[in-house]
């Protein structure tokens, strides 16, 4: 399992690190949805603090064992418009890809160790989008840049439209922020992370949306039993028997 994807199956829980004989055990809670920035070069991590980072491919310096430092959570993005190799990008060190476009190189899928988040457009068809979640995916990053805040039913509609046949992890990318109210409805909705450009996460209160996140709760299962109601007969016959019970007790 990638770390990336090991991250996304733990969304809302708290988790413990540091197992080991003299090693101290630390704990933290992973927010219900992660927030990710999409870096134009590595100096910009400095502007804004996230969960997960991505990096233009390009932009990574080959000579650093390390391209983004104290940073948990990064990958690049690849498209077809590059050039590279596959084995020395994944050789850099992200901890997964996120594939652009359809005509990016095969190559990219192979190995199981990096993660791999791929770019989905609106209204695929449903033959398209079932290929794709049966591909090696551990998310799928759709446009959400059209999407009015604060959320409307329709909106609400729209969005469960798009993602209804995906079983992945839904990255959505956003130019404004929710609200409170928003942020239940997209937890609901199955929205596992936002993702912004970073120079749209410098333009607004980014800081004041992490914070939003990490005290929302998990999401509850408002699934139960359905009510089930008794039939005449049934009814007749528990009238019957309660009948019968109070002429014994006479």
């Amino acid at each position: 399992m990638s770390k990336i994807s090991d991250r996304l199956a733990k969304l809302g829980q708290t988790e413990t690190t540091g197992f080991g004989f003299g090693a101290r055990a630390l704990t933290r809670k992973i927010p219900v949805i992660l927030t990710a920035v999409a870096l134009h070069k590595p100096q910009d991590i400095q502007d804004v603090d996230a969960d997960v980072f991505i990096m233009p491919y390009g932009s990574i310096d080959a000579s650093k064992s390390k391209p983004l430092e104290d940073v948990d959570m990064w990958g690049v993005s690849v498209s077809d418009k590059h050039d590279f190799d596959t084995d020395s990008l994944v050789g850099s060190g992200p901890d997964f890809l996120v594939i652009e476009t359809e005509a990016t190189p095969g190559s990219v899928l192979c190995g199981a160790d990096t993660g791999k988040g791929f770019v989905v457009d609106w209204n695929l068809s449903e033959n398209r989008a079932k290929a794709i979640d049966n591909g090696p995916f551990d998310f799928l990053i759709l446009d959400g840049s059209s999407i009015m805040f604060p959320l409307s039913v329709g909106g609400v509609l729209e969005l469960h439209e798009q993602i209804t046949y995906y079983s992945r992890h839904i990255f959505l990318r956003l130019t404004q922020l929710p609200n409170d109210s928003d942020l239940e409805l997209l937890r609901d909705t199955g929205i596992s992370a936002l993702l912004y450009d970073v120079s749209d996460a410098k333009a607004t209160e980014f800081a004041k949306l992490r914070d939003s996140i990490n005290r929302l709760e998990p999401r509850k299962d408002k699934r139960s039993a359905p009510a089930v109601l008794p039939t005449g007969e049934a009814s007749l016959g528990e009238a019957d028997v309660t009948e019968h019970e109070e002429d014994d007790w006479d």
